[in-house]
């Protein structure tokens, strides 16, 4: 009795959380912002949304996030600036890399392609947690000269690297597989509350969107992808050869990386500013949108 209960549990636990996945075409027609547009990069199509004019600033989401985690900076900076939004390869609407790639180099040549298809000789750039590791190894390389304003959110590179269980069912081959098709919506809302440091903000809309974005076709394989990547970012310590105005925020009941490695960054990055916010997790700019927006909009304007 106690094996057949077990094995009934399990297979309705794999019937409830096994999903197809969903068609970029409806998701388009539900997530997709009336100014989004979908640009041919590097032999792939992204999609980005352009608002407002002015000079140019690209933000660069996290990991598991997308475009939307910009929301409330574009509706507050689009009255002078050029806010260039971009769901990146693996995450959103974009879908996964045509060819599977996913280190921190793929993406910086991504950001630089960018650039030039939009003809912007200089802009500003900021970036959360992984969009934050493409913005300061993009701003230590060569390339650096046509950023003006550098803004790190959350930046990886310092803390120690750590496997989650499901990070490491993701990297064994074939096991890997089962996460292209179960994925329980229970594991989303638990990834949201770790991110968020007010559970309260984690509303059902935000789960679904979320969700929803992650069984966009290709998506989950992405994530499998980007897991077997060894060693995907250069090395931290490059971040000395910043030599950009930049501004460090990080919220101090961040979980994901300490607020700790904020130090890291202030100290190695000359004439850094740096940014702690109180009751705030991972995304900054989504949890703590006014205070953030407003503190980038004096960095920007030279009021620091």
């Amino acid at each position: 009795m106690l094996r057949w209960g077990i094995l009934l549990f399990l297979s309705y636990w794999l019937w409830n959380n096994w999903h197809d996945d969903l068609p970029v075409e409806s998701l388009t027609l539900k997530y997709a912002a009336p100014d989004s547009r979908l640009l041919r990069i590097d032999d792939m199509d992204v999609f980005c949304r352009i608002t407002g004019k002015g000079d140019a600033i690209i933000l660069l989401h996290d990991a598991q996030s997308s475009m939307h985690t910009w929301d409330a900076w574009t509706a507050s900076l689009s009255d002078k600036y050029k806010v260039i939004c971009v769901d990146l390869p693996g995450f959103g609407l974009t879908g996964p890399h045509p060819r599977g790639s996913y280190s921190a180099f793929m993406y910086a040549s991504l950001l630089d392609s960018l650039a030039g298809h939009l003809d912007l000789k200089k802009f500003h750039l900021a970036g959360n947690g992984l969009g934050a590791q493409i913005a300061w190894h993009y701003a230590s390389e060569s390339s650096s000269g046509k950023v003006d304003k550098l803004i790190l959110i959350a930046a990886p590179g310092f803390e120690e690297k750590k496997s989650s269980l499901v990070h490491l069912i993701a990297r064994t081959p074939v096991l890997n597989r089962s996460l292209w098709k179960i994925t329980p919506k229970s594991f989303i809302e638990i990834m949201l509350d770790e991110v968020y440091a007010d559970d309260a903000l984690v509303t059902d809309s935000l789960i679904q969107r979320h969700y929803e974005l992650l069984l966009r076709s290709g998506n989950r394989k992405a994530f499998t992808d980007r897991a077997s990547v060894s060693d995907n970012r250069p090395p931290a310590d490059v971040v000395e050869k910043i030599t950009n105005p930049t501004l460090i925020l990080w919220g101090a009941e961040d979980t994901r990386i300490s607020p700790e490695h904020a130090y890291d960054f202030h100290r190695r990055i000359r004439g850094a500013f740096l940014k702690i916010y109180r009751n705030t997790g991972h995304w900054p700019q989504e949890e703590n949108p006014v205070q953030t927006v407003h503190d980038v909009r004096a960095f920007l304007e030279g009021k620091f």
